[in-house]
């Protein structure tokens, strides 16, 4: 299986707004002032890694590519976090990492820890929630993410 990451960029930090932002109604309170946070979801390929808002996958084992979530459908973006649902990808290692199968799990993602970089605001955490069966790895729910810098 390859995984790939698909993800959608935007330009300057200033620029950048939710695909399907719309403006705020008396009803619908504004939930993002000023720039959007973005993450990093490609850290396995060469540099520069861009930051992305609303990517269907995202890197978790930018050294090794062993973790990821895909299929990504984001529900919501604001400021301070952004949730959808997808699938959680791992490479299971059985009988070996080069030749063993890749499991896969559905999950509700949370990003959250919003950090400041030269390319704007930045989510600096992923939160997985398993929806049924977990891998049979001891496999954290939580995982920092790389700056962009990176």
């Amino acid at each position: 299986m390859s995984v790939g990451t698909t993800a959608t960029t935007t330009g300057p930090a200033s620029a950048a707004t939710p695909p399907s932002a719309s403006p705020p109604s008396a009803s619908q309170p504004s939930l993002v002032r000023g720039p959007v946070p973005r993450v990093l979801a490609d850290c396995v390929s060469a540099p520069p890694h861009r930051l992305s808002v609303r990517p269907a996958s995202i890197a978790l084992a930018c050294a090794d590519n062993g973790w990821g979530v895909e299929s990504v459908t984001w529900t919501g973006w604001m400021a301070s976090a952004a949730m959808g649902q997808g699938t959680f990808w791992e490479k299971l290692c059985q009988p070996n990492c080069a030749s063993g199968k890749i499991g896969t799990y559905p999950v509700l993602v949370t990003l959250s820890v919003v950090k400041t970089s030269s390319q704007g605001p930045w989510f600096s955490r992923l939160t997985v929630t398993w929806r049924a069966t977990q891998p049979p790895n001891p496999t954290p729910d939580s995982f920092p993410l790389m700056p962009p810098q990176y």
